[in-house]
């Protein structure tokens, strides 16, 4: 992953046209919130290099400044990434993948606090030999449960839709999910297959980010809520 990929732009400057992007996509989601269940949500993408973890991570940064409790969790339990945009690892290579296998585990035990105020990180933890049957069972619906006692937000970055069927199990046990599409790198027929994914799941998608759209006007690269 490029060192610009994994910068938290809503920490470095708080100000910027792209932070203003990440609050809008907040609002919108804060908004959903209010009229219906949505306190776990999954963020996710068709394929690889599409923004989801750089939207997860500015995501729940933003959400923290509202004085909500956030969690964020790393849920790619194949090629976790988001724990390299707050600096943070698995402790003792504990994490998502020690507590759906170990059924005594707590997730306090797991959980780090980010630099962020009100913004805590759970970990992918050590790649487990089967990640989708882990995932399938009772154990997430469990912590799921117990995290909903903890905080008013939870947002899970999980791997991309179209290359394993992880992200098809999450987004069956989550309120909201939001897809990640990048301005010329995303294929159309790759976005239907995932509304397909997505129907067969029972999912609610509550929207699609639109990434990397370049401004004629600044040249700058800003994200989109549709």
């Amino acid at each position: 992953m490029k060192e610009q990929e994994t910068r938290l732009v809503s920490i470095e400057n708080s100000f910027s046209p792209i932070t203003e992007q990440y609050r809008n996509v907040r609002t919108s989601i804060q908004f959903m919130a209010s009229s219906a269940s949505l306190k776990i949500l999954l963020v996710t993408s068709t394929e690889q290099g599409e923004g989801k973890t750089t939207l997860a991570s500015n995501l729940a940064v933003v959400m923290a400044e509202t004085k909500k409790r956030v969690l964020l969790i790393d849920g790619d339990l194949r090629r976790a990434t988001a724990g390299k945009y707050f600096n943070l690892f698995a402790s003792k290579g504990a994490g998502l993948s020690t507590l759906l296998t170990n059924k005594r585990s707590e997730p306090g035990e797991m959980i780090q606090r980010t630099q962020v105020k009100n913004l805590d990180f759970l970990p992918a933890g050590p790649i487990p030999p089967n990640p989708s049957e882990l995932l399938e069972s009772q154990r997430l619906n469990e912590i799921f449960t117990l995290l909903e006692e903890q905080y008013d937000f939870i947002i899970v970055d999980s791997p991309p839709l179209l290359i394993v069927t992880d992200a098809q199990i999450f987004a069956s046990k989550v309120d909201g999910v939001v897809l990640v599409v990048r301005e010329n790198r995303t294929r159309r027929n790759s976005l239907l297959k995932c509304k397909t994914v997505l129907e067969r799941s029972n999912a609610r998608l509550i929207g699609v980010v639109y990434n990397a759209a370049k401004s004629a006007k600044d040249g700058n690269y800003k994200y989109y809520k549709y």
